[in-house]
């Protein structure tokens, strides 16, 4: 008995020194492990993929191009404007230009005492530049008293929005910047054009109609009105007397060779 049971002793401790060893081999505890290998782990390499940096697109400028009959508003200004005219009466202009102070009733008379009415009012209009919001091209005729031909005629008037959103035509003083850039729209081939097709008809009329061209005549006298002021007029009466006189005399001696039989 005594013998067994020391055998179960030795073994018992036997198999618990095979556990531990165990125990210690499965930790890593004191017993390394020859030829073991660590492996590092290092973080992968990313190539950076270069962004393409898109350039920001230059605005396209809007072109200025002379547009006809746009703004309804406006062609509603401009005809009252020159009923205005017709009813020579000052009042009648407050609503209608950014300084009633402008108006001269004397000039206007004088200009507008054979004028019976003005008809078939076109409206063309430009983007203007500083203080003038719109440039706006009249072209219209004027029945004259005592001639059967209207008169053609074609001004340029200057339109400035007032704060409330409403236009008005510009009576007053032009900065000079201002002034250059608008003289600079006549050279605009658009607005050339308009001036080269009015001068035509014109002059054909003035060849067809005797008493038209009498008319003409007795008026080569008034000065053009300049663009600085209150509206500059585009008909041939910008053209200076003498070139004006030579051109009605080329307009008579045309007609009276086409009178002449062959």
């Amino acid at each position: 008995m005594k013998v067994y049971k020391r055998m179960s002793i030795i073994l018992s401790m036997g198999i618990m020194m095979i556990g531990m060893l165990t125990f210690y081999i499965s930790s890593g505890m004191g017993y390394p492990v020859s030829g073991a290998t660590t492996i590092e782990v290092k973080e992968p390499t990313v190539t950076p993929v270069p962004v393409p940096v898109t350039p920001t697109p230059t605005p396209t400028p809007v072109p200025n191009v002379l547009l006809e009959e746009a703004y309804p508003e406006i062609h509603d200004l401009i005809k009252s404007y020159y009923d205005a005219k017709l009813e020579c009466n000052k009042e009648s202009f407050r609503n209608l230009v950014t300084d009633i102070s402008y108006i001269d009733m004397d000039k206007i008379q004088a200009t507008t005492s054979a004028i019976t009415a003005f008809t078939d009012i076109t409206c063309y209009t430009k983007k203007g530049f500083g203080e003038i919001d719109l440039v706006c091209y009249v072209k219209y005729y004027m029945d004259i008293v005592t001639i059967d031909t209207p008169v053609l005629s074609l001004d340029e008037l200057l339109i400035q929005y007032d704060e409330m959103g409403d236009p008005l035509i510009f009576m007053g003083e032009l900065q000079g910047s201002t002034h250059d850039e608008l003289l600079k729209l006549r050279e605009d081939s658009d607005v050339a054009n308009l001036v080269k097709s009015t001068k035509e008809e014109i002059n054909r009329s003035l060849a067809n109609d005797e008493d038209l061209r009498s008319f003409w005549q007795r008026n080569l006298n008034d000065e053009p009105e300049q663009i600085s002021e209150t509206s500059a007029h585009m008909g041939p009466r910008d053209l200076p007397p003498e070139e004006m006189e030579a051109e009605l005399a080329r307009i008579a001696s045309e007609t009276q060779a086409k009178a002449v039989p062959q």
